[in-house]
């Protein structure tokens, strides 16, 4: 579609540039579309799953039945710690009760803030009380001491003393990676970037469903080829994709921070036993690699541009 708008600036190709513009509009509205459907669904899934990530994107560090959603927000930079008393924000204004309706399908249903996660206490769907992150820790050294013990009663083929752990370990193994955290504020994930992110994502997604039904409509009920602001605006829109993209990469890399499996490993503990430097040829070698792809992949595309489409009477002088 901005490629088309260049071609309306540039007066050139306008049958192709219209036809390349309502084709781009149309499909990015019903792929905008799906992936706010999908959207919906993955972030039920972090309630459910990673509900330290939601807080996080949120901002959101006591808990609240009937909880908003943050349309727009400004951190409070002040605010280093979970418990230092300092408000988490500047300003927000906030959407009532969409996040309670995202992260449990019920308007008025509570929603675990960072403060709430940590500390515990709170009911779960099931009726029990969420474990403070103590507890979790205590339960997954737990956990960690049973599988040591295992190992050695295999050694020593204890059949008992193997079951006897295997039911230890098997009791706290939902905490396992909680073992290794030394400080419960560990668990808490970089929020400023984690929330930034999130909102820069879902404000650009916005923003491009209502782009894509503006231009249909002037693609359609009136002259596109006219509106010169409408064209700009298409064609300096082409990076806000790609931003998108790396904002939700952002949040879901950032955002599960500390863990590379979910309460099983933290990162710190995944390690390999590959060297260092082994890594970091491979590494710069692959930075290298793609980074030259990435520059011959723009010129190609710039110059087909350039170029613009090869017309019926075109082909028809190349074969003659």
């Amino acid at each position: 579609m901005g490629v088309g708008a260049w071609y309306l600036i540039r007066n050139r190709e306008k049958e192709f540039a219209m036809a390349s513009i309502k084709i781009g509009a149309i499909f990015g509205l019903v792929a905008s579309l799906l992936v706010l459907y999908t959207g919906d669904g993955s972030g039920y899934q972090v309630a459910q799953k990673q509900p330290m990530k939601l807080a996080a994107m949120e901002g959101l560090y006591k808990g609240e039945n009937g909880a908003g959603l943050v349309a727009i927000g400004l951190l409070n930079p002040k605010k280093q710690s979970y418990d230092d008393g300092v408000g988490p924000f500047l300003f927000n204004i906030r959407m009532p009760k969409l996040l309670s309706m995202l992260a449990e399908r019920d308007m008025d249903a509570f929603v675990p803030g960072i403060d709430d996660i940590l500390e515990g206490g709170y009911e779960l769907k099931d009726g029990s009380k969420a474990l403070s992150a103590e507890e979790k820790i205590e339960k997954g050294k737990i956990a960690i001491q049973a599988l040591a013990a295992y190992r050695e009663a295999s050694k020593k083929q204890d059949e008992q003393e193997m079951k006897r752990q295997r039911s230890v370990l098997d009791e706290n193994f939902s905490y396992f990676g909680y073992g290794y955290i030394t400080d419960p504020a560990h668990l808490i994930p970089p929020v400023g970037l984690t929330f930034y992110s999130f909102h820069i994502m879902v404000i650009l997604g916005c923003y491009f469903i209502l782009l894509f039904l503006v231009v249909l409509f002037f693609a359609y009920k009136k002259d596109l080829t006219k509106i010169k602001w409408l064209q700009w605006i298409c064609l300096l829109s082409i990076p806000l994709a790609y931003i998108a993209g790396q904002a939700g990469w952002i949040v879901a890399e950032v955002g599960r921070q500390p863990w590379a499996i979910q309460d099983i490993m933290p990162t710190a503990v995944a390690v390999s036993q590959l060297k260092t430097s082994s890594v970091q040829i491979t590494f710069f070698t692959f930075l290298a690699l793609f980074t030259v792809l990435l520059i011959a992949e723009i010129g190609i595309m710039v110059k087909a541009i350039k170029k613009g489409p090869e017309t019926g009477n075109d082909i028809s002088k190349e074969l003659h």
